[in-house]
């Protein structure tokens, strides 16, 4: 556990519309702007968030509901040049809210700091979201002094001033570096309505199964809508407009489908909803864009599954990049506020799989976010102050066994071969035309310590795809991240090619 201490001015209020959030005073960040369209779908977005913060899919007992209560971190904020951006998880950690606000709906008045800091998100400044109105004057302010005395309205004043020290639990820490991992991966994305994704999550929620399988079957056949089938019952939500690529019929299962209520409040003053499958039993994010204002919810493989407790996507990234392309990374990065591992290899002059272990490693540093929407990784402060990653990341057993089996020389590479493969992705603005991206993965197989490996490895030297014989596989599959020998065979079959 590392202890944070926090220094808030003031508690987050909105008081007369106007909308005061606290934030850690010893962070630089400063923005007091008004908001000059979409308050309402800002509200929405932010109301959500704050159910998603204080949500908890585990069936819990009265004591332990409210010691997880006491152990609420307070969410993330984070202003850059052209959106300001809230980020959370849930109780259980299974469940992470981002709301990503576009600086054109607000007007600045003032200095503005560009930056992160912790905000003190509570129930109260939850309820009084709701006096948010279009039809008045509403201002967003983030800045160390917060609402300062303008917060008291009542006889009874309430402190201005306090501190509070927390125990940061190393998982919620590490949680983030699973988070951006996951959502790296490869995956499904397409478009869906809101209606239909209303109906989808009604439908889950209306009924209770009783037998297996208690999952969501999405289903694509060439030419044809994309399909949610709602198992056991298999009813089928079609979602009329959503297109794909597959030119063979492909299913995927997600599980824990309950937490997709979290949407509905924001589902009927949505444009449109953006769906990313990462595969069966494996994250998945759902993006729902409003005017002004987006808000994603990542959710893990299932219900019990938190971002920290058993998966490594991290394991899926080399490591062991050098600490001078990390500094160069981030220096870059600082610069341009975000870019993929394209432009970063083009501007620290470096080759990609390279650029794509810096930004892993600026993830686990708590100093870059990726956006699944985008497809590019953002620059982001999580602290004040660099970390040790020594007191967050214990060695992994998985990664440990993996190094023993290539030491022993248990690793055997069968066949390679290269697959080129063009993937067509929707705009992520409406009027912009499809991205068409060419990838050249290598394809691995191999036998490792006595079972039949193979895995798939992307120009950037992310693990895309991987399959074992062996008893982990079989019980997991890649819902926990690869086993030791896909590892193992990662590690010879990079160091073949001169990476590390």
């Amino acid at each position: 556990m590392v202890a944070v201490a926090r220094k808030f001015v003031g508690k987050s209020q909105v008081v007369d519309g106007m909308l005061g959030l606290s934030t850690n005073e010893t962070r630089p960040v400063r923005f007091h702007a008004r908001v000059t369209e979409n308050v309402f779908a800002l509200r929405l977005a932010l109301q959500t968030l704050g159910e998603l913060v204080w949500s908890d899919s585990r069936s819990l007992d009265d004591d332990a509901y409210s010691l997880a209560l006491e152990r609420v971190l307070d969410p993330v904020i984070t202003v850059h040049p052209d959106r300001v951006f809230f980020e959370a998880f849930s109780q259980e950690q299974s469940a992470y809210g981002i709301v990503i606000a576009d600086r054109s709906i607000f007007e600045p008045a003032g200095e503005v700091r560009h930056g992160t800091t912790n905000i003190d998100f509570t129930e109260m400044l939850h309820d009084a979201l709701g006096k948010m109105r279009s039809t008045r004057e509403t201002w967003f302010r983030v800045g160390p002094q917060g609402f300062g005395v303008e917060t008291v309205t009542t006889a009874q004043s309430e402190a201005l001033h306090y501190e509070e020290k927390v125990d940061l639990p190393d998982s919620w820490v590490r949680g983030f570096l699973q988070l951006q991992s996951a959502m790296a991966m490869p995956g499904t994305r397409f478009g869906v309505r809101p209606v239909d994704m209303k109906t989808l999550s009604r439908f889950v929620v209306e009924h209770k199964a009783y037998t297996s399988p208690r999952s969501i079957r999405w289903e694509f056949d060439p030419g044809e809508d994309v399909r949610a089938v709602i198992e056991p019952w298999d009813e089928v939500v079609t979602m009329k407009g959503a297109s794909h690529n597959y030119s063979e019929h492909k299913t995927t299962r997600i599980w824990g489908r309950k937490r997709l209520r979290l949407l509905e409040p924001l589902l009927g003053y949505a444009t449109n909803v953006e769906v990313y499958l990462k595969g069966r039993a494996l994250p998945s994010f759902y993006a729902v864009e409003m005017p002004g204002v987006t808000f994603v919810l990542g959710l893990s493989g299932w219900s019990n599954q938190g971002w920290t407790e058993s998966a490594s996507f991290d394991l899926l990234t080399a490591d062991g990049v050098e600490r001078a392309w990390v500094d160069r990374g981030l220096a870059h990065l600082r610069e341009v506020v975000h870019c993929d591992e394209h432009a970063l290899a083009d501007a620290i002059d470096c080759d990609v799989p390279t650029a794509a272990q810096v930004l892993t490693e600026l993830c686990r540093l708590g100093r870059a976010i990726y956006d699944v929407r985008a497809r590019d990784f953002r620059h982001r402060e999580l602290f004040a102050e660099p970390i040790d990653p020594a007191d967050f990341y214990p060695p992994d057993p998985r990664k440990e066994a993996s190094a023993q089996l290539v030491a022993a020389g248990k690793v055997r590479i069968e066949n390679e071969e290269i697959r080129r493969k063009q993937k067509v992705s929707q705009p992520t603005r409406r009027g912009d035309p499809p991205k068409v991206t060419m990838f050249e993965n290598r394809v691995i197989q191999g036998d490792v310590d006595g079972y039949s490996t193979h895995i798939v490895i992307q120009d950037t030297g992310r693990i895309i795809f991987g399959r074992c014989t062996c008893p982990f596989f079989d019980e997991n599959l890649m819902n926990k991240g690869p086993c030791e020998h896909m590892l193992a065979q990662y590690s010879v079959a990079s160091t073949q090619v001169g990476r590390t």
